[in-house]
This record gives structure tokens, sequence and C-alpha cells, in this order.
């Protein structure tokens, strides 16, 4: 093409389209030279947000070198100090701080906090079964935590015990040396069997959800799978995912003493990914504090060692530090 051809192309509709092209195409890659020897590494020395680190890429040394924040406190009088990548939602709730409320000017804030300041409760995430908690190196492993194939994480919650009144009588001791959910679980039993339960089924001619009478809960004896005694809802509706509608299991007596109690999710649904879970709860006298999390039902078999693994993370939480 002569230069007197390339001059009129230049001045056609589809010539000044080209040349405008070629500038972009032109500036993006100055541009990207740009940012990848010079601009971004000037904002990773100088401390841009972990965020923006990690949307360009694996982050850099500055990220994982930075301390984890420490935050104190305790809980029935054994001081505690957990590193915050392993706390969850609120975090530590102290007792002289409402979590609904907003933080009076004169509380103090998280990092101002010492083990003389009580907490009633604090919450976890940690994955199973590494039991490793929330860092760079496992943040995608846990923002896929729900798909059908992602990993396991169990959201641990930690509650300081404050007392429980069986026939009058306080037994805050009771619970604290052996735990007993016994009461707990003789009260689902007897609600589901003394009243009408609600199906998530319309009824057309009454207007309302369709109640269901004479459900009740069967005993089936020990699981040879869990080594657990469980117990199962009968009656109409039980064929469904309702709330009510759960598999209790236990270990202990359910007129004595319970130690391990599990409400594992009952009932068929259309969403053939939706997993059914089982929450668990258990004490820890060491404290005077209850456990509960959520796991997978197909995992119940392995509920030792998940009591094991997140008793383990809890006690190691336990500060030296005196109050």
């Amino acid at each position: 093409m002569s230069h007197k051809q390339g001059s009129r192309w230049l001045g056609t509709a589809w010539g000044r389209f080209g040349l405008l092209v070629g500038v972009l195409v032109l500036l993006w890659i100055v541009a990207s030279a740009l940012w990848s020897g010079i601009a971004r590494p000037l904002l990773i020395e100088h401390g841009v947000p972990e965020a923006w680190r990690q949307l360009y890429g694996e982050p850099p040394p500055l990220v994982e070198e930075r301390p984890v924040p420490i935050r104190k406190a305790n809980i029935n009088g054994v001081p505690i100090a957990i590193p915050s990548n392993y706390l969850a939602l609120v975090g530590i709730e102290y007792k002289d701080q409402s979590t609904w409320a907003p933080r009076d000017p004169d509380t103090p804030k998280p990092d101002e906090r010492t083990v003389e300041d009580d907490a009633k409760a604090f919450s976890l995430y940690v994955r199973w079964p590494d039991m490793a908690p929330r860092s760079p190196e496992t943040q995608s492993s846990f923002w896929t935590r729900d798909d059908p194939d992602g990993d396991i994480w169990l959201l641990v919650g930690v509650v300081a015990i404050s007392g429980f009144r069986r026939d009058g009588q306080f037994s805050y001791e009771l619970l604290r040396e052996r735990g007993d959910w016994a009461p707990a679980l003789r009260g689902v039993m007897q609600r589901l069997d003394e009243g009408e339960r609600i199906t998530h089924e319309w009824d057309d001619e009454k207007g309302r959800y369709k109640y269901l009478k004479n459900v009740r809960y069967e005993m089936r004896g020990r699981d040879p799978e869990t080594g657990l005694q469980w117990a199962k809802p009968v009656g109409p509706g039980t064929d469904k995912l309702e709330l009510w509608n759960q598999t209790l299991y236990w270990k202990g007596d359910v007129d004595g003493v319970v130690t391990d109690y599990f409400q594992c999710r009952a009932g068929s649904t259309a969403n053939p990914d939706f997993v059914h879970t089982c929450r668990y709860k258990f004490t820890i006298p060491e404290w005077g504090g209850r456990v509960a999390f959520r796991f997978p039902r197909n995992k119940l078999v392995e509920w030792r060692e998940m009591k094991t693994a997140v008793r383990d993370v809890v006690l190691g939480f336990e500060s030296d530090s005196d109050i």
C-alpha cells in the first residue's frame, strides 16, 4: 500500500477504527508493563489492603508475615487468648457488650480487651479434618465450603454455662462436671409426641398449612455404626424435610445423664445437592462451657474424632495469664 493509499484508508471509517484499536493495544501493552514492573511492586511494598493483593494474584510475603491479632477474655474465670483468624461471626461476645447494640464509646475495643474481661460466648471457623483456620492458604477453600464437593468447615460455638434448673434445683455443678443433655433430649421427644406438627404443605380448604397428628419418636436402641443410642420420628409427614423432623442420637441414658447429643435433619428434598446435617452438642467441663456445631450427616460415624479435635482446639486457647 502506497503512502497516498494509506492516507486515503485512514480517512475511512474502517481506517479510523483500526487506528483506534492499534492505539488501545499499544496503551494496554505499555500499561501492563508499567503495572507489572513498577506500580504493583510499589503498591505491595507500601501496604495496600489484603483484598487488593489477592485480586491480583498470590498474596506477597508481606501478607503472610503480618502478625494475626490476638483476642483475649475469660470463660468462667479461665483466661483465653484466641488468634483472630479462628474467630467467626461476632467473634468473642463479652458480658458487658450486647452483640446487637452499638458499641458504647466507653466500651473497650476488641484489641483493648484483656483476660480480665468476662466473655459469655465465642464462635470459631475451622476446616475438617485438619482444623485449620482461615488464612491466605485456606481462603479459597473457605469460600467454596457450601459447594457439594467443597471442603467441610465447622462453625463451632462455645457458650459459658450460667446455670441450669431441673426439678427446681440448681444443677450447674452437674452440668459442669459431667454434662447433661438428657432434659433437652426428653423435651424434644415430648413436644413431638404431645403436640401437632405443622407441615410445609398448604391446605386449600382451611387456608393454612396442614397440621399433623400422631407423630412421635420411636426408640431404636444402639446404632452399630456410631455406638450411639437413637430415636426416629414416625407418623405422617416424616418422609419430608421439616424443621421438627429430626433423628436424634445420643450417648448416655435418656432417663439419666446424656453427655453427647445430636439432632440430625431427616426427610427427602427435591434438591439433589442438599446436604443433611447434624447439630452436635457436648460440654467442656474444664471451662464449664457447652459446645455446638454442625457437620454433614454422612460424617456422623466420625463424631468421636470431631469431638476430640474440637476439644483440643478450644482448650488450646487457654492462656497462661492470670486474671
